[in-house]
């Protein structure tokens, strides 16, 4: 088996076996199901919202034919589909930043370091590696797009042409489709700061710009896309600073590459002695755009370490070849291995009696360095390999859901009880009771945010559960039958001292109330069973006809 196969072998299992790693489902996935299974079972897109109680507007669902995929996999193959799917789209994500890499064909190595993008991929997992989301197949769009453009850049233009109709599959995949036009704008300044043509790239720009255009919403939906892509989104995560002071001991794995990539600049721009003629700016535009995009949004990671750790090769293999010449320098001159002569004749050669004893010991001190490197090189592809064999073949890879990541027992109490009605639930959790309790009960809100709804809905549901300014207005303003309500919330013990709910079920994550003249004589309550629950996670009422 040749080494360059060998590296695929191990980088894909390395990625599947990652990918094994979390396999609690992502909260929005349970919408993408629904959304998936209407589409699949009907040959229509959805364009109206049916699982909310509160007002909505047309669903510009940017994630539908993503949705198909997902929903596929679970009929078909049932939960190990879903994870399967999930580890192909992030092993081909990584294969094309390696083929990337290949094409710009690095200076002072092969491109086939399975610790550099073993490293890259563990840092940038969390976004496409443990969660089964849409985002994946952004990630992998991405770096296609990636790879094309950097085709062209070495002379490859016939390949440009496809940039528009992935396009057309892109933007009805995922609204990250916003990124491509960042990034081929880079492109356009980049080689017109280098002095090179940027005329195909600014065709691509527009004929990707016209792609948009066809989804099943029409020009609504490319108004939307911008819209999604300029608002702001303050109470959702990974759209705030990745530096935020409660972030602190958060995505560590990313602070720590981008710290790595810095270093690497740092020293690659001090050694080679780089200034503004010599600089590739297109490269440095796009690691500079994306790390500084990554720190402003948290989303913005994933972007950042796959064009780093794909554009910037060449710069950390000069840097550790750099590492490797000096080791081997010190150690022929401090005479460490001398092949048989003194550490007096290494340390002070005679330029013309000692001169090939001088050269035998470097001769021997290659040797030696190849020797160990080659063994080193078989120890890490057996950690890793054996590693990804036991994550993928012997681990247990079930999907499952846990009562710390979602309300299990109280959709279950909800359910077993009969308890119809308009149910309010954080949007967190608002697929996951949907997926669950659809037709019987309605939901506030869910992730799918300004998808469906008007993002002021997000900031009263933040001001029920905080408790601030009018808090109540959002169960005042819409009939309200159910309420699920987190206990880490101080809204929970305000809930409790009103005379006008009662508490019905309650464990140590959340609680159900109903109003205090709607109480039953008696309740079932549900089986506290983990297998219970993740072997009937999938089953739903929902219906299309």
């Amino acid at each position: 088996m040749g080494k360059k196969v060998l590296f695929y072998i191990t980088i894909i299992m390395f990625v599947l076996g990652v990918c094994c790693l979390s396999l609690v489902p992502d909260n929005d996935l349970w919408a993408r199901l629904i959304a998936g299974k209407h589409i699949v079972e009907t040959f229509s897109v959805l364009k109206h919202d049916f699982l909310s109680y509160t007002p909505t507007h047309t669903w510009y669902d940017h994630e539908w034919g993503a949705s198909i995929f997902l929903y596929s996999a679970l009929k078909y193959f049932g939960g190990k589909g879903l994870i399967f799917l999930k580890g192909i789209l992030a092993a081909l994500s990584i294969i094309f930043c390696i083929k990337t890499v290949e094409i710009n064909k690095p200076k002072d190595s092969k491109p086939y370091n399975i610790l550099y993008f073993a490293l890259m991929f563990w840092c940038v997992s969390n976004s496409i590696g443990t969660i089964t989301r849409c985002l994946l197949f952004t990630c992998l769009f991405f770096s296609i797009f990636l790879y094309i453009l950097e085709l062209s850049r070495n002379g490859k233009n016939k390949y440009l042409f496809l940039l528009p109709v992935l396009m057309i599959i892109w933007c009805n995949f995922h609204g990250g489709c916003i990124s491509a036009f960042g990034l081929i704008s880079l492109y356009i300044i980049g080689e017109f700061l280098n002095k090179k043509p940027v005329k195909k790239y600014i065709y691509v720009l527009f004929a990707c710009f016209a792609a948009l255009f066809v989804n099943p919403y029409g020009i609504n939906y490319v108004k939307f896309l911008f819209y999604a892509a300029l608002m702001k989104r303050e109470l959702i995560a990974e759209w705030n600073c990745s530096f935020l002071p409660q972030y602190t001991f958060m995505y560590l794995k990313y602070k720590f590459y981008l710290l790595f990539i810095i270093l690497v600049e740092i020293l690659y721009f001090i050694k080679l002695k780089i200034n503004y003629k010599t600089l590739d700016k297109t490269k440095f535009l796009i690691v500079l755009v994306f790390a500084v995009l990554s720190v402003i949004k948290v989303r913005f990671q994933t972007f950042f370490v796959l064009s780093a750790g794909t554009l910037l090769y060449d710069e950390f293999y000069y840097i550790y070849n750099s590492f490797k010449e000096s080791l081997k320098s010190k150690l022929l001159n401090n005479g460490k291995i001398n092949n048989g002569y003194s550490e007096e004749k290494i340390s002070n050669p005679v330029p013309d009696s000692d001169s090939s004893a001088q050269s035998q010991c470097s001769s021997a001190l290659s040797e030696y360095l190849f020797g160990y490197s080659k063994v080193k090189e078989i120890i890490i592809y057996t950690l890793i390999l054996l590693m990804s064999v036991y994550l993928i073949f012997i681990k247990n890879n079930e999907i499952r859901i846990t009562e710390s990541e979602y309300p299990r027992f109280a959709i279950e109490f909800i359910k077993i009880n009969n308890i119809e009605g308009n149910l309010f639930i954080n949007f967190n959790w608002g697929s996951y009771a949907a997926y669950k309790l659809y037709p019987d009960n309605l939901i506030v809100m869910d992730g799918r945010y300004e998808e469906v709804y008007n993002p002021i809905l997000l900031n009263e549901m933040r001001d029920f559960h905080m408790l601030k300014g009018n808090w109540d207005k959002i169960i005042k303003d819409y009939k309200t039958d159910v309420m699920i309500i987190e206990k880490k919330y101080p809204v929970y013990e305000k809930i409790i001292e009103n005379e006008n709910w009662a508490l019905i079920f309650e464990n140590n994550l959340s609680g159900v109330f109903v109003p205090a003249n709607k109480l039953q004589k008696e309740y079932k309550y549900p089986p506290a069973n983990d297998n219970y629950y993740n072997s009937t996670m999938f089953l739903t009422d929902i219906e299309f006809k």
